[in-house]
């Protein structure tokens, strides 16, 4: 009987059992381990990015809406093959906890495999519907011309872009966030040299615009994904590929999906949700959009913190749940969630003194005075969000890599569409407010999702690998 109960308690209830002197400093290092190098990638690719969207505003306000809307469109389609990379990487960080290391090597070798087919399905998708996906948003006809052709050129490059996330996902599933911090780098430095050559026409590469930002993404991508290929395909990483791996399997290739495909189907209404939100935004006229689209080009780069604590959830999280150690797991779930508390704080202070009005003409030059003050605007209000940010993604990452993935897909769908989008709809057509109260809807998103999020965690459900 006493058997029993203990089994009871390991997977149910949360409990207030923590870690203490030695093993809690050895449990902030291996968060550390894991957060850091996630922390420098993720933050050098949202500066490339930041920069990246500083070239593109030089082309004009109505070059930078479309490529800002094509580049949540292209976020829907890294979420949908993300799929693969969450249930990768949930799948590996288990056999890793369980010290099978080669059912780790067979997860990557099975999720290129898969990944490959639903990219080729993406490609030939994107290219049919590209134009009418802006044609649905109701923007204006240029805005349409440049988007659909940014488009066109991302949907060309998918199959070649995405290997690189399986392989990354593989790695930081087996606690190796090293290797796709550097590979991210050399990424990122590709990608400004190409964004700065093809958008504008520098160092002797013929001036693309839109078109330019498209290629300049596909060639570093490409590149990213043929430098992790190399180094795990000459056996320079942890992860091990075998001959015999690359047989499509049922039932690694189900578990991968069964896993990834709530976070593909959780990440990609968080896109349409929020593309929808633009949408609503727009009826404030061009300005006001640009200056949403600035905001969150800061937000991107304000969200590394979250990032690296959210990656060193999952792995943990998960290798402890395929250990079976659940006081070690509850230990993690505490730890990063209040790290990233303070850390996405801590962020924002900084933010917050540096996005002045002055600062923020001089990076968005060719936008108007007005969007500048939207901008800026929009800014403040993200940063006393960004706290909650932190608290929610780094629990919602924990959940990721114990296999629950549902739960985080019902969060985000009620705080994106229940309180985000159906809050600001609500309060524009109601009494047609100002945009910053519609932008305030955030908190309302935010609140839904965090409450929702810490039920799932103290009734202990989430308690079960999946395997």
């Amino acid at each position: 009987m006493g058997n029993i109960n203990k089994a009871k308690e390991k997977t149910s209830g949360f409990y207030q059992k923590d870690f203490q002197g030695k093993e809690l400093i050895a449990l902030y290092k291996d968060i550390f381990d894991l957060a850091i190098p996630a922390f420098i990638g993720q933050g050098f690719s949202s500066i490339v990015w930041f920069t990246s969207v500083i070239i593109i505003g030089r082309l004009g306000e109505k070059a930078f809406n479309s490529v800002n809307i094509g580049m949540m469109i292209f976020y829907i389609i890294v979420t949908i093959v993300g799929a693969i990379g969450v249930g990768t990487t949930s799948l590996v960080a288990q056999y890793w906890g369980k010290g099978d290391k080669r059912s780790a090597g067979y997860v990557l070798q099975q999720s290129l495999i898969y990944g490959v087919i639903l990219s080729i399905n993406i490609l030939i998708f994107g290219l049919a519907l590209h134009q009418l996906i802006f044609n649905f948003l109701g923007v204006d006809l240029e805005t349409i011309e440049l988007g659909s052709q940014f488009l066109f050129w991302i949907f060309l490059g998918v199959p070649f872009i995405t290997p690189g996330f399986f392989l990354g996902s593989a790695l930081r599933g087996a606690g190796d966030a090293k290797t796709p911090m550097y590979v991210g780098v050399i990424t990122g430095l590709f990608t400004l040299f190409l964004e700065y050559g093809l958008i504008l026409g520098h160092f002797g590469m013929p001036r693309l615009g839109v078109k330019g930002a498209a290629l300049a993404i596909d060639i570093s991508y490409f590149i990213n994904s043929l430098i992790l290929a190399f180094l795990i395909f000459t056996n320079k990483t942890r992860v091990k590929v075998t001959a015999d791996g690359w047989r499509p399997k049922d039932r690694i290739g189900k578990s991968i999906f069964s896993i990834g495909m709530p976070s593909a189907l959780e990440w990609t209404l968080i896109e349409v949700g929020i593309l929808l939100y633009a949408a609503l935004i727009s009826k404030y006229g061009a300005e006001a959009l640009a200056g949403y689209f600035a905001g969150m080009s800061v937000l991107a780069l304000a969200q590394t913190a979250s990032f690296g604590f959210q990656t060193a959830a999952t792995t943990l999280v998960g290798q402890a749940v395929g250990a079976q150690n659940y006081v070690r797991a509850e230990s993690i779930f505490r730890k990063t969630s209040m790290l990233g508390f303070i850390g996405m704080g801590v962020l924002g202070i900084i933010i917050a003194s540096i996005a002045s009005p002055s600062v923020l003409q001089v990076v968005f030059s060719k936008l108007s005075l007005t969007s500048i003050d939207y901008s800026r605007t929009y800014i403040l209000l993200l940063v006393l969000a960004m706290p909650l940010m932190g608290f929610y993604f780094s629990i919602a990452g924990g959940l990721r890599g114990a296999g629950d993935t549902v739960w985080p897909l019902i969060c985000s769908m009620i705080g994106v569409f229940g309180g985000r989008l159906l809050f600001a709809a609500a309060v524009y057509y109601l009494f047609h407010p100002p945009v910053y109260l519609v932008w305030c809807s955030l908190f309302v998103d935010l609140g839904l999702r965090i409450s929702l999020v810490m039920i799932r965690l103290r009734n202990g459900k989430w308690k079960k690998g999946r395997i």
